[in-house]
C-alpha cells in the first residue's frame, strides 16, 4: 500500500481550486458534495462555473495564480491544465503542509483522488496509487453493478438505533453479531425499498427481543493458497465475517487480507493440532471461525454454544 487512505471532514471548511476549465468544475463539484467552501481562482471561467458564481455556490477569484492564496485553506486543487501553474501551485502548498491534488499530476501531489462509489453515508474509494485511473474507475462501475441505491437509506436508518441496539447489547460481541444478522435480514431489504415505517416497528421488535445464547459457527474453506482473486464471492464474505481465521502457512497475505482488521488470526504449522480443543472456547463465545486450507473440500458447520 503506497498511500494512507483516509476520509477528510471538509464541512463548512474552506478550499482552493485553481483553474476554470472542466477539470476544475468536476473538482468543484465534488467539494461542494462535501460541504466544503469552495474558492476558485483563474483568469477566466467556463459558463458553469460562472454560473455557480453568479448564484453565490462558490466565490470565484478571476486573477492568476499567487503564493499567498494557498493560506487558510483545508485543501487545494490545482486543476488549471497549465503545468507551469499547477507545479507552482504544488510547491505553494507544500511550503506550508496544505495537501494539494494536481489533476494528472500524481508526482506533484501530495493527495491522490479515489474512483468513488457514493451512496450517500457509504463512501467507497478506489485507488490504484496512481499507476492507473482507468483501472480504479472499470473497478468502480464493478462495485456499482454490486450495490443497491438504497444502501444509503440504510446506512442512516442503522444510524438512528445506535444508541438502542447500544443500550440493549452491552457488549461488543453481541452488538457485532446483532448488526451482521440485521444487515443479512429481510428487514434490510424492507429499508431499501423505502418502507421506512414498516421496517421501524421490526427494528424496535428485533432490539427489544431477549437475547438467545450465542451460536458459534465454524467453516472450513479449500482454497488456492496462492491466487486470492480465484476466491469465489461467498468464500470472501465468509473470510470477512469471521472473527478467527485459522490458516495454513501456505495461505498468501493476499488472501487473508480479505478479514477483518480487528479478527484473530492463528497459523497452524503442525499437521496434529487439535482443532477442536483450539477452538472450543471461541464457540462457546459465539465466535465466527473459518479455517483456510489448501486441500479438502467446503465445510460447514453451526455449533450451539455449550
Amino acid at each position: 500500500m503506497r498511500h494512507y487512505p483516509a476520509f477528510m471532514d471538509i464541512e463548512r471548511r474552506p478550499c482552493l481550486v485553481i483553474g476554470g476549465g472542466a477539470a476544475a468544475l468536476a473538482k468543484l463539484r465534488l467539494l461542494r458534495r462535501a460541504g466544503a467552501l469552495v474558492t476558485i481562482i483563474a483568469p477566466d471561467f467556463d459558463a458553469d462555473i460562472r454560473a455557480l458564481g453568479e448564484h453565490g455556490e462558490v466565490t470565484l477569484v478571476a486573477r492568476d495564480f499567487r503564493s499567498g492564496d494557498i493560506a487558510g485553506h483545508a485543501l487545494v486543487h490545482a486543476a488549471s491544465g497549465n503545468l507551469e501553474t499547477d507545479e507552482a501551485v504544488s510547491r505553494a502548498a507544500r511550503a506550508v503542509n496544505v495537501p494539494v491534488n494536481v489533476v494528472d499530476g500524481a508526482k506533484l501531489s501530495s493527495f491522490i483522488m479515489p474512483a468513488i462509489v457514493d451512496r450517500g453515508a457509504l463512501v467507497i474509494g478506489i485507488s490504484s496509487g496512481g499507476a492507473s485511473p482507468i483501472l480504479a474507475r472499470r473497478v468502480r462501475a464493478e462495485i456499482e453493478k454490486l450495490l443497491p441505491h438504497g444502501l444509503a437509506k440504510l446506512a442512516h436508518f442503522a444510524q438512528h438505533f445506535r444508541s438502542a441496539v447500544r443500550a440493549t447489547y452491552a457488549d461488543f460481541e453481541t452488538r457485532l453479531r446483532f448488526w451482521e444478522n440485521f444487515f443479512d435480514s429481510p428487514l434490510a431489504e424492507t429499508v431499501m425499498a423505502g418502507e421506512e415505517q414498516q421496517a421501524r416497528t421490526g427494528m424496535l421488535a428485533l432490539v427489544n427481543r431477549a437475547q438467545i445464547p450465542p451460536v458459534g459457527d465454524f467453516t472450513v474453506l479449500e482454497i488456492d493458497p496462492l491466487e486470492a482473486d480465484l476466491l469465489t464471492l461467498r468464500d470472501v464474505r465468509r473470510i470477512a465475517r469471521a472473527d478467527l481465521l485459522l490458516h495454513d502457512g501456505a495461505i498468501t497475505p493476499g488472501v487473508l487480507d480479505h478479514a477483518r482488521r480487528d479478527a484473530d488470526r492463528i497459523e497452524i504449522t503442525d499437521a496434529e493440532t487439535d482443532i477442536k480443543l483450539l477452538t472450543a472456547a471461541h464457540l462457546r463465545a459465539g465466535k465466527r471461525i473459518v479455517h483456510l486450507q489448501a486441500r479438502g473440500q467446503i465445510k460447514h458447520t453451526a455449533l450451539s454454544a455449550i
